[in-house]
C-alpha cells in the first residue's frame, strides 16, 4: 500500500510511505491516522485502490500562513 502526503493548499507532495505487505488498517495504524478523530480522518485521507492520500499542509504553505494569516479565508488559502 502506498501512502502519499501532499499540502491541502499547494497540492504539492510532501512525502511518500509505501510497504506493499500493509494492508490499510495497518497503515493507518502504523502511521498514527488511527489517532485523528473519525471526523478529521475523513476529512484528510482519501484512499483510491493500492494508494491513500493524505492532506497535510507543507512547510512553505504553514510558514505563509503564519506569517499573513489574512491569506486563510475559509480554509483556503487565496492565490
Amino acid at each position: 500500500m502506498r501512502f502519499e502526503y501532499v499540502c491541502r493548499y499547494c497540492k504539492q507532495p510532501v512525502g511518500t510511505v509505501e510497504h506493499k505487505a500493509w494492508s490499510y488498517a495497518e497503515g493507518v495504524e502504523h502511521l498514527a491516522l488511527h489517532h485523528l478523530s473519525r471526523d478529521h480522518q475523513r476529512e484528510v485521507i482519501e484512499s483510491t485502490g493500492d494508494t491513500v492520500k493524505i492532506n497535510t499542509v507543507c512547510e512553505h504553505c504553514e510558514q505563509a500562513v503564519n506569517m499573513n494569516p489574512e491569506l486563510l479565508v475559509e480554509g483556503h488559502i487565496i492565490q
